[in-house]
């Protein structure tokens, strides 16, 4: 999706402008041959052994590197500040310069990479490809001479290669259907089925004070939000995205998503739903009775996370929230209430004895992958030093680096288990002796989402109520949402991208005014068929032969 930040692997769309996969052979990488290489069997297991040779440069090399993480750098200045990043120079002899887009910006950013100048254009690009890929789909860039295709240089990426030999879906998921590899996939270390890092969130200091349990049925989240608007006359009981849909979690229980997905291979559109009338029929309900933030559609949040102010100052009673956000992390971020207590919540169900809804928001989208893709430009003067130095990050002694900090901060940063595992210090990153809030120290001391994140990482070192929010989201299967590695053609990409671009925008205009009245829900059947002459049945036909090609792959 163009405006949303997070990929939801149960029930978002792939992008506006899906990866394509159009025909061609090799590049400028190519060994000669005119032949795309078979990926290499590897005998070491998810990097365990780093293959890499270091250094990776005998000479400083500088690389420039898109990185668009503006919102996770904290106080620092530059991200070569964290020490993380410092030590891989010293391993590599690599420099790099960060290229970091403005927040909220990133999409454009991207798409303004093609139209300037090439001498500017960066080597590496950290992408999700929920929101950022070229206006043709990734083939088209390789053929187009801006990124590389990996299949090319595959002997020089043997990290990378073991990872692909460890997971079963992986060779099917990181080539797209004409057999191209654009980037490096990024992975979970040790996840079967993925866990959900984000849900649903509600105040329980709240709860106690109206008597009420966290509700588990639609009904249930009535009466409760209506006390929390009667009793503790909390501004926004619940808060919603400025598009009036979150990224499905409320939705789900209707047997919905709010865009595209899948059941049982057949792709489907939410807005074209009854049972989607049927949901915003009840969201108008609640911000007629004022269980909605009655100015939702003026707010800053696209989903996750809401605006800082009304979080701190017990203007919200539930959303759509982080699990490092949980329990009482709010108060170290500012909270004015010192009981503030925050915690997850299920998806709510029509009735108690319905089945939990086949939806979930899960980080690795699809088994062990992650909606992350690291890119190498073809213009890019030190190729193979960028491959080699990508490629470590899939190599053990880098990754524990990269999500714990690096070995000399062993007793400061992180610590040994018992069975020799590494876990970080909660206290260091949440109250840290220095003075720096949490934001400030995981840009100092980590990376930013690595290509290999490590789930416990993130879990192990939190409170155990906190720990517990991962568990609760997680209930969901996640096997209706639309593969983030499916691709389209090039052609298709542009006929997509042709019809879905005023078409999503037509749909978050039509969310927000069936929900606060502007538009009556009378008028529905009338919408779906602007959408149908808008083109979705075309764009849901050409999502349906993407995912039938991925099927088959």
């Amino acid at each position: 999706m163009k405006k949303l930040q997070k990929l939801i692997a149960a029930v978002l769309p792939l992008s506006l402008l899906l990866t394509a996969c159009g025909g061609g052979g090799g590049n400028s990488g190519s060994k000669g041959d005119g032949e795309k290489k078979d990926i290499p069997t590897s005998t070491v297991v998810k990097g365990e052994t780093n293959q890499q040779t270091y250094p990776i440069s005998k000479e400083k090399i500088t690389l420039k590197y898109w990185y668009p993480h503006g919102n996770s750098i904290g106080n620092l200045q530059d991200f070569n500040e964290s020490e993380f990043f410092q030590w891989m120079e010293e391993k590599t002899n690599i420099h790099v310069d960060f290229i970091v887009p403005a927040v909220g910006e990133e999409s454009t950013a991207f798409n303004n990479l093609f139209l300037g100048d090439a001498k500017n254009f960066p080597d590496i690009m950290y992408t999700s490809p929920a929101s950022q890929n070229y206006r043709d789909g990734m083939d088209a860039a390789i053929e187009d001479g801006y990124i590389l295709d990996l299949r090319d240089y595959l002997d020089i990426m043997p990290n990378y290669v073991s990872w692909l030999n460890s997971i079963p879906t992986a060779k099917k998921d990181v080539l797209t259907d004409s057999g191209k590899m654009y980037g490096f996939w990024s992975f979970w270390d040790n996840m079967e089925s993925g866990y959900a890092d984000q849900g649903i969130a509600i105040r329980k200091d709240f709860l106690d004070k109206v008597g009420e349990k966290v509700p588990e049925t639609y009904d249930d989240w009535e009466r409760v939000l209506t006390k929390f608007k009667d009793q503790l006359h909390i501004e926004a009981p619940l808060y919603t995205s400025k598009y009036g849909i979150d990224y499905g979690e409320f939705m789900a229980g209707y047997g919905i998503a709010p865009y595209f997905y899948q059941v049982d291979g057949k792709v489907k559109y939410g807005p074209m739903e009854d049972a989607y009338k049927e949901y915003l029929t009840l969201l108008h309900s609640w911000y007629e009775k004022g269980l909605l933030d009655p100015d939702f559609s003026t707010r800053q949040s696209t989903g996750v996370s809401p605006d800082k102010d009304m979080m701190l100052n017990d203007k919200v009673g539930a959303c759509i929230d982080w699990g490092t956000r949980m329990t009482d992390a709010y108060i170290s971020r500012g909270a004015t209430n010192t009981e503030y207590y925050l915690t997850a919540a299920k998806q709510p169900k029509k009735s108690a004895s319905d089945p939990d809804p086949a939806y979930r928001v899960v980080s690795n989208n699809y088994h062990d992958i992650q909606a992350v893709c690291i890119l190498v430009s073809a213009k890019c003067e030190h190729k193979e030093e960028a491959i080699k130095w990508i490629d470590s990050f899939y190599a053990k002694d880098v990754y524990l680096n990269a999500n714990y900090g690096v070995d000399s901060e062993e007793g400061k940063v992180w610590y040994k288990a018992d069975d020799g595992h590494r876990i970080g210090y909660y206290d260091f990153r949440y109250k840290n002796p220095d003075g720096l809030d949490s934001a400030t120290v995981a840009a100092k001391y980590w990376a930013k989402n690595p290509p290999i994140r490590v789930e416990a990482a993130q879990i192990e070192q939190m409170p155990k109520d906190r720990a517990e929010s991962y568990a609760v989201w997680s209930t969901y299967p996640s096997k209706n949402f639309i593969p983030v590695t499916m691709t389209m053609t090039s052609d298709e990409t542009s006929e997509y991208a042709r019809y879905y671009t005023e078409l999503l925008t037509y749909v978050e205009e039509n969310n927000v005014k069936f929900i606060n009245g502007q538009r009556s829900l009378d008028e529905y059947d009338a919408y779906r068929e602007k959408l149908t002459s808008m083109g979705i049945e075309k764009c849901i036909a050409l999502q349906q032969a993407a995912l039938d090609r991925y099927n088959k792959r």
